[in-house]
């Protein structure tokens, strides 16, 4: 489902929701990365984090403001 949203055409910016209430921004496909352990956010090119997916509450696309 995640790599379907991140090689869709064209791309829709989203957010990821943490179950505790953290939202981190996806503003395109190079901004997260989807790996075997997890998933790798990028946040603009500063940092990347970790992330379980276990941990995401959804996913919200209406908000997603770049």
């Amino acid at each position: 489902m995640m790599r379907d949203r991140l090689h869709a055409a064209p791309f829709q910016p989203f957010m990821v929701v943490l179950h505790s209430g953290e939202r981190l921004r996806v503003k395109n496909p190079d901004s997260l990365t989807v790996t075997l352990s997890g998933w790798v956010i990028h946040d603009d090119g500063a940092k990347a984090r970790m992330l379980n997916p276990a941990l995401v509450a959804g996913i919200e696309t209406r908000s997603a403001k770049v």
